[in-house]
């Protein structure tokens, strides 16, 4: 039966001659690793993105299987592994329900094992890979610190480039409406408002009645009094000049778009 007659070995070398032959032999490794746990068939299938033609109910139960896996993720942002940045090569993959709830990867900084969660930024990849034999692209998003931001574009400046214009072109519309405000203030000089302040009483708005002056000119004395209307006139538009509306909603628009790129982009 056994090759070997047992007898001649000791205790300790009859066991050990019996755990290698019968047990740890490799045949018996092969045959259990012909069966394959849920975590292998999603690794042997699974797929960064699929496409909305793709009919799993048609497949396998494997490729039905890592689609089902695919539809629990969430795609709007993703964990990067950058340990291989020097080589320009980067390793994605989308974020599970408990990242999407703990906020890693959009208000933590999206780097494996990164826990940085101060001036994060965010970068727009072109993330090219190969799948099942053919080459794809994919334009994902990534929230990072400054580290690993730098890590990111180790080989490539363009995204840095990309984001400063973005920001000078946000400089120059705040500069175009202030210039606007700015032109529209000048209309009625801040020195015409205090000159004429004195003519009010410090507790009401309405206007101290102005004394008449008998003079022997007629001439000086209407020439006093419309000046003094002119005044009149000049406060009076002042005080009631309604502030122009038109100009609050679109500097809320600014306000609410600056806000969406700033947490979004």
């Amino acid at each position: 039966m056994f090759p070997i007659p047992l007898k001649s070995l000791s205790d300790q070398e009859r066991h050990d001659y019996i755990l290698k032959t019968f047990i740890l032999n490799n045949q018996s490794l092969s045959e259990r690793r012909k069966h394959k746990r849920d975590i292998d068939v999603i690794r042997e299938h699974h797929r960064f993105l699929w496409d909305d033609n793709d009919d799993a109910n048609e497949d396998s139960w494997e490729v039905r299987l890592a689609k089902r896996y695919y539809d629990k993720l969430f795609k709007e942002y993703c964990i990067a592994n950058l340990t291989r940045y020097k080589e320009n090569k980067i390793a994605l993959r989308w974020r599970t329900e408990a990242e999407v709830v703990a906020g890693i990867g959009q208000f933590q900084c999206g780097s494996r094992k990164c826990l940085e969660k101060e001036n994060l930024r965010s970068w727009e990849v072109n993330f090219a890979y190969k799948e099942q034999n053919e080459h794809k692209n994919a334009l994902i998003k990534l929230r990072l610190c400054p580290e690993h931001s730098q890590h990111l574009n180790y080989s490539s400046k363009k995204r840095e480039i990309k984001r400063m214009k973005h920001i000078e072109r946000k400089m120059l519309k705040d500069e175009i409406r202030m210039h606007k405000k700015a032109s529209k203030s000048k209309k009625y000089p801040k020195a015409d408002v205090n000159e004429y302040n004195n003519d009010f009483d410090s507790s009401s708005t309405t206007p101290k009645p102005i004394k008449e002056v008998s003079t022997n000119n007629g001439e000086s004395d209407s020439g006093e009094n419309t000046e003094c209307k002119n005044r009149l006139e000049v406060s009076e538009e002042i005080w009631n000049k309604k502030p122009d509306i038109d100009t609050e909603p679109y500097s809320r628009e600014c306000e609410f778009e600056r806000y969406l790129e700033d947490l979004l982009l």
